[in-house]
């Protein structure tokens, strides 16, 4: 989370203690458990928009009071909100997880019914597959030393000659 120390009159007139957080930016209140949506229906506008502390030329920083994310936190609007993001990003991990399994299931039965319609082609790709690769030997279908450097270690040449 991001401290930000802005000046009394942005702060409409109280000073905190130095070091301690005054605001809290979009990054911080994602690390508390919020997303863009709470934070659009329970705070609403940012109170201080600062010119990003990078990028000039980048959106400006929306920055939240500490005490309003705290007191919307307190909130039961807040907690089933929090509750049900938790169990929405829980439910899309798990699909997730799911589409792989069922992806990487299939491939595994093409796989399988090529190797039985083709039987020397996969016992080829077997053979190509337990072929050791070393550096710059990416190629297993050559063999070995197919790819190894030659090197001509020949004895230098004479420098031009002066005429005499």
């Amino acid at each position: 989370m991001t401290m930000f120390e802005e000046s009394p009159e942005e702060l409409g007139g109280e000073r905190e203690r130095p070091g301690q957080r005054t605001h809290l930016s979009a990054a911080g209140l994602r690390a508390r458990g919020w997303t863009p949506a709470m934070v659009r229906q329970l705070l609403g506008e940012p109170d201080l928009l600062l010119a990003h502390p990078q990028f000039r030329s980048a959106p400006q920083t929306r920055l939240y009071r500490v005490e309003r994310v705290e007191a919307a936190e307190r909130g039961e609007w807040f907690r089933a909100a929090a509750a049900a993001a938790v169990r929405r990003s829980a439910a899309a991990r798990a699909s997730a997880l799911r589409r792989r399994r069922k992806v990487l299931d299939l491939r595994r039965r093409v796989y399988a019914a090529i190797a039985c319609a083709y039987p020397d082609l996969a016992r080829e790709r077997v053979r190509q597959l337990r072929a050791p690769t070393g550096p710059g030997n990416s190629d297993a279908s050559a063999g070995p030393g197919a790819h190894d450097r030659q090197i001509d270690r020949r004895t230098p040449r004479p420098g031009p000659q002066e005429p005499a």
